[in-house]
């Protein structure tokens, strides 16, 4: 009897069983590495996509193998399918039937902006984006100064592809690394403002390849202005992304220079209020290393050291300045100083709000840092100095 029920029983359970029905195989999909956005003369929105192409590591002397038997890296080029539409989404479809795969965003690590759509406007593909269930947050978001797709097309000699390559230049260097989800938390701010690193194909030994060469300002979701290189640094100082810092200085009456490597830092933005007038405080804290002396000084004397961090406290200041007024001159709040009053004095905020247009430009800052320099190396003067060497002879 017992065993009648089971047999009755089991065929319900298999009912809730779903098992893998709407599965898609990997062979099915059409793998988006990369996209990138331009705008068309006719007002259209041109969808580039950069899709993975695997290659054969099995070895076996294929041409594309290395003399070793292992497979190349970087010696197949990418493919870039394109598309134009009335929006992003119209473009995806039109891609969509050129292939014969199933198009998947979600291993898309990087997206590109030409500079023209960014000019026009950027809530087209970034409502795309934000509002599809497959892009990742994370990605990196790029400003192109050019064609989107000409990035896109570029073949790197060491990396997979493209989006690879700007990837890992956004880690190693000491470029601003914004994401998607940092774009769209700084356009949902109260300054509705953001900055995006802006990419374009630079000269390079024997041949050209993208370069991180500075930051572009959006204010209302359309780009305003573009930074370089000198102007981007002091971002990443105000958003404490410096993960490492080579600051270079020189002493009064002392020919060569010293220099010093940022191992630890960290800023502070504060707001102030003084008898009803505005103001920002920009602190900074850092810790290091002496890394190099041509100087003839005794960096181990105390009474070296202390003038030689004054130097590299005002060095940082004045990378921070620079940024801080270009911000000002082209009227755009990317440094986050409407979050901090809104924090620190939200029934002011109401009032001030409304005319914050006007009042960011004129803010007063003051600056402070403090750079302590905690190890010298094995030796506190230059033994290699020239000068210390012609005495040492004429003794």
């Amino acid at each position: 009897m017992r065993a009648l029920r089971a047999l009755l029983i089991l065929p319900l359970f298999a009912l809730l069983l779903t098992g893998c029905w709407d599965r898609i195989e990997i062979n099915d999909l059409a793998i988006v590495t990369a996209a990138g956005f331009d705008l068309t003369d006719d007002q259209k929105i041109k969808l580039s996509i950069q899709i993975y192409t695997p290659t054969d590591s099995s070895g076996g002397g294929s041409p594309e193998q290395s003399q070793g038997g292992g497979p190349k890296i970087g010696n197949k080029k990418a493919l870039i399918e394109s598309a134009v539409g009335v929006n992003t989404a119209d473009a995806e479809s039109k891609l969509q039937e050129l292939l014969s795969r199933k198009l998947f965003w979600g291993q898309a690590d990087v997206f590109i902006i030409s500079s023209r759509l960014a000019e026009h406007g950027i809530s087209d593909p970034m409502d795309f984006l934000s509002r599809h269930p497959h892009p990742r947050e994370r990605a990196n978001l790029f400003v192109s100064k050019g064609s989107a797709d000409e990035i896109l097309q570029w073949q790197p000699s060491i990396e997979r592809n493209s989006a690879e390559m700007l990837r890992e230049m956004t880690v190693l260097h000491d470029s601003l690394n914004m994401t998607l989800l940092d774009v769209i938390v700084m356009l949902a701010d109260e300054a509705h403002a953001a900055v995006i690193p802006w990419v374009s194909i630079k000269p390079s030994g024997n041949r050209d390849s993208p370069f991180i060469g500075g930051t572009a300002s959006f204010k209302n979701l359309k780009m305003n202005a573009m930074f370089d290189e000198r102007k981007s640094r002091g971002m990443l100082w105000l958003r404490n992304e410096i993960r490492q810092a080579t600051l270079t200085t020189s002493l009064k009456d002392q020919p060569g220079l010293i220099s010093v490597q940022l191992a630890d830092s960290h800023c502070w933005i504060k707001p102030e209020m003084v008898d009803g007038r505005l103001g920002i405080k920009i602190k900074v804290e850092g810790t290091g290393s002496l890394i190099e002396n041509t100087t003839s000084a005794d960096v181990a004397k105390p009474e070296v050291i202390k003038p030689l961090q004054k130097q590299y406290e005002k060095a940082v200041v004045e990378r921070i300045k620079r940024t801080v007024t270009a911000a000002k001159q082209a009227n755009t709040d990317i440094l986050g100083f409407a979050n901090q009053f809104h924090r620190h004095y939200p029934s002011q905020w109401r009032e001030m709000k409304p005319a914050w247009d006007t009042l960011f430009p004129t803010i007063p800052v003051r600056y402070e840092a403090h750079i302590t320099i905690m190890r010298t190396g094995l030796v506190g003067k230059n033994v290699n100095h020239t000068k210390d060497i012609q005495e040492g002879g004429k003794r």
